[in-house]
């Protein structure tokens, strides 16, 4: 799931006594307008959005101003950090990016098949490859279930222009850019996953990328970052020994790797919540990166039954953005490290002279053509006092400024673990209301499944029906604008459950899965990074994007098809069948 407390049932049942016992303070989006209005003054990490907008003076954004709108953006969220202390972390706009070809990474792209039409290899494949485990092919009719035959790279220890062909099921190719990027390293190599660490086809294909640059005898500096959550978290010894099994083959290594485990809260702390890092991403001498919400869990993406997700790849000065961020929690790792094991480091080669890795190693670029992206990340609790959560007053920002249409595609709006009742990310939900409400606005919203779990047994869904969420946006309607908007909602906002074909589930019943974290704003302005809607406290990054073309192949791609099944089960906007605005509140 999207905040992954939890695996097993067992792991639930400890840790969900631990949450109920202690929930922590609510994150900043949790809070309504008026509650803030009432209850909150000063600036610090848990200052809700809109009393940090009222404190700060932060002003909505213009369209129409010849002002360009993420320079707008960056000019408010700076108002939120008077010092200057996080520009440059938490919010970071740069020019000249480029978005390459195959920039949109999204899984399973199987729209309009079956639900038991999507290929795919089990992962204990005997007599397979043994990095990625997927059977050798020299064309499609070598790949059994309807897999296709794709060249990827050479096996360690051949010639380098020798191609070798495995056959991909449905989203075995998401293997591809993670090796490629990787392998391009000159000088630093940043990766943020949560845990637990890579395995199979994942691990194997950083072992490979990592292999390639060990044999290449470059000087590079590899960090690994592990989010790490309770109870159990992580082992980054053992994972860095994993990572570094082959580079005894490689005298000529001058490869420097870095495995680090963090969490930097628990409620039972003086920060009072619980906060670890959440951002997933792969970010190269800061000039090319990978950035989004995939998880590098073989068994919920690659294989039966996949988790729904989307990722972006950029190259250009962004790509430094993400460095940036992870280098102020590799601060963090660095000033803390020895404190127990909810903050752990462990290096190849082994030295105890060796300073820890805080900065990253990345080149300058100075390009004024291109892309304009705003990086955006929040560093949660623990960390800081500061307020230093940009990301999501960059989201009711921009979604104030909609004129036309919203669309959003999440995995929930509610979060419940450990709360008497759902919280919701009331401010957003405001912005929602009140584009319908004062512009008569199109918001489209997809949501994961109820119920919907992963192979892992990772949950993709926070137990909240649609019909529940429904009730809130109907509640928050009535006390923001006085009166009934149950016509209103039921023409403008239109709300289903993910569907990516016919099916409504997957063979055997199981719930469809929406792991993306997708905002796009008047098939104009878009996010896509790690951040969800529904309100918890972790340290997320993501990129927002101002570029027409760019939006225009993502409607094409993701949304279009997103929306054209998903509608099918819509229970709101013209598509629905019957409006669950106008059904009684049980």
């Amino acid at each position: 799931m999207s905040v992954t407390f939890l695996r097993a049932a067992g792991r639930l049942a400890l840790l969900t006594g631990f949450l109920l016992s202690c929930s922590g303070r609510l994150p900043n989006t949790a809070v309504s307008d008026d509650a803030a209005e009432r209850g909150y003054s000063g600036l610090n990490a848990a200052t809700p959005i809109a009393a940090l907008i009222r404190e700060r003076g932060i002003e909505t954004l213009d369209p129409s101003s010849a002002t360009p709108l993420l320079e707008q953006v960056r000019r408010e969220l700076a108002k939120s950090d008077p010092a200057g202390t996080y520009a440059g972390v938490t919010y970071d706009l740069t020019r000249g990016n480029t978005l390459p070809k195959d920039w949109l990474v999204q899984s399973p792209a199987r729209w309009g098949h079956r639900a038991d039409d999507l290929p795919f290899y089990p992962l204990e494949c005997k007599g397979c490859e043994p990095d990625v485990l997927l059977p050798s092919c020299d064309s499609d009719a070598d790949c059994l279930n309807g897999g296709a035959c794709r060249a990827v790279w050479p096996a360690l220890g051949a010639p380098r222009r020798t191609s070798r062909k495995v056959c991909f099921g449905h989203s075995d190719s998401l293997v591809l850019p993670i090796h490629d990027l990787i392998v391009r390293a000159r000088r630093s190599v940043d990766i943020g996953v949560l845990q637990p660490a890579p395995g199979t086809r994942f691990l194997g294909t950083l072992r490979a990328a990592l292999d390639e640059l060990a044999a290449s005898g470059r000087p590079v500096e590899v960090r690994l970052l592990i989010g790490q959550y309770p109870p159990a978290g992580s082992d980054a010894a053992a994972t860095l020994a994993t990572l570094v099994a082959d580079f005894g083959r490689f005298p000529q290594a001058r490869l420097r790797v870095s495995v680090g485990a963090l969490r930097t809260c628990t409620a039972l702390d003086p920060c009072d919540s619980f906060s670890w890092p959440h951002a997933k991403f792969i970010s190269v001498d800061g000039r090319a990166a990978l950035v989004g919400g995939h998880n590098l869990w073989s068994e919920d993406y690659l294989v039966d039954a996949p988790v729904h997700d989307l990722s972006m790849l950029i190259e250009g000065p962004a790509a430094a953005s993400a460095s940036r961020f992870v280098d102020r929690l590799w601060l963090f790792v660095c000033s803390n490290v020895g404190k127990g094991t909810a903050i752990q480091w462990a290096r190849y080669p082994e030295d105890p002279a060796a300073p820890c890795p805080a900065v990253a190693a990345t080149v300058e670029q100075r390009r004024s053509h291109g892309t304009a992206v705003l990086a955006v990340g929040r560093l949660a609790a623990g960390i800081t006092t500061d307020f230093a959560n940009q990301s999501e007053l960059a989201r009711d920002l921009v979604l104030g400024a909609a004129r036309n249409t919203v669309f959003i595609s999440q995995q929930d709006f509610a979060f419940t673990l450990g709360r008497a009742a759902p919280i919701y990310p009331e401010s957003t939900i405001e912005r929602l209301i009140d584009f319908i409400d004062q512009r008569d606005g199109q918001v489209y919203i997809v949501l994961s499944n109820l119920g919907a779990v992963g192979n892992s047994g990772s949950t993709y869904s926070n137990g909240v029906s649609l019909a529940v969420f429904a009730h809130h946006l109907q509640e928050v309607a009535r006390r923001r604008t006085g009166h009934a908007m149950d016509d209103r909602l039921c023409r403008n906002l239109h709300l289903a459950p993910l569907r990516f074909g016919p099916d409504a589930a997957w063979p055997r019943g199981r719930a469809i899965a929406n792991h993306a974290k997708l905002w796009m704003v008047d098939e104009r302005i878009f996010y896509i990074g790690s951040d969800n809607f529904y309100p918890v406290n972790l340290q997320e990054l993501g990129y927002v994007v101002d570029d027409r073309k760019a939006a225009a192949q993502l409607v094409e791609a993701y949304w279009r098809p997103l929306w054209q099944w998903s509608s099918a089960a819509a229970v709101s906007g013209e598509e629905a069948r019957t409006c669950i605005f106008r059904e009684p509140t049980k």
